[in-house]
């Protein structure tokens, strides 16, 4: 799977999840599915490369706060941006209140990130921009979608698309867990911490920031064990809450199927 990773000098976790095989013999198109940290950090070489590739439209997960702390420097006025402003631009994220709890360990911050994925599915925002991402993705690629860390919300958010298109599971669940391969967490540990130790105002161990800072698939697990035990699956929430349904899907099949 590495060579699905594209490295640049000041954007992380981008990489290509097209390419698949699907459970009826079809394959994914590459360059047209792509996943992203954000871009608030991109080196001129990393825009060049970026414009290169021809995106038309990038989906952006993050709260606003999250937007206002760190703002996309790309992309420019060709690829549609699509993002939700609904929120307080100066609230607390989350996962740093999460931070804040004085009994603090690895394990309870493996139990604040099952938590967090199983309400990823019915989070309103959440649903909003998936919607939005599979609407585009009909009309054709290249795409982006991306968070903050390219890993949780659009983690998810790549499952869904993989699982549409016909990608069997436990592919999907690699995909997924690759993210763990595709950073370099260890190389980033320490300015990652001295960031949320900032944020927070405590000092943080790297073994409590380990569940975190990368993905576990009990973690994915926990999100489609929500969808299914609110919704019956995953094939009932695409097509009653995203409004994926059998035609969407052939849809989805025509533009990103090789």
């Amino acid at each position: 799977m590495q060579d699905r990773v594209i490295n640049f000098d000041g954007i992380v976790n981008f990489r290509d999840f097209g390419g698949y095989d699907t459970a009826d013999g079809g394959k994914l198109k590459r360059g047209v599915l792509f996943r992203s940290a954000s871009f608030h950090n991109p080196s001129e070489a990393d825009v060049a490369r970026l414009d290169q590739i021809g995106v038309r439209f990038l989906v952006d997960l993050r709260r606003p706060e999250e937007r206002v702390t760190e703002p996309n420097k790309w992309p420019g006025a060709s690829c549609r941006r699509i993002q939700n402003d609904e929120g307080d631009p100066n609230s607390f994220a989350p996962h740093l209140q999460a931070l804040l709890a004085s009994d603090l360990t690895a394990a309870s911050v493996r139990d604040y990130m099952k938590g967090a994925y199983r309400g990823f599915a019915s989070d309103p925002r959440h649903i909003m921009l998936y919607r939005a991402w599979f609407a585009e993705l009909a009309q054709g690629g290249p795409g982006v979608i991306h968070c903050a860390a390219g890993k949780d919300r659009t983690g998810l958010g790549c499952a869904l698309t993989l699982h549409a298109l016909g990608v069997d599971e436990d592919t999907v669940f690699a995909d997924y867990d690759f993210t763990n391969q595709a950073i370099d967490m260890e190389a980033r540990l320490p300015r990652i911490r001295a960031g949320m130790e900032k944020r927070v105002g405590k000092p943080l161990s790297t073994d409590v920031l380990r569940p975190m800072l990368g993905v576990h698939v009990d973690y994915l697990r926990e999100a489609f064990d929500a969808i299914a035990a609110k919704h019956g699956g995953i094939d009932a929430y695409l097509t009653q809450v995203l409004g994926v349904g059998v035609k969407e899907r052939a849809a989805l099949r025509e533009q990103l199927l090789a």
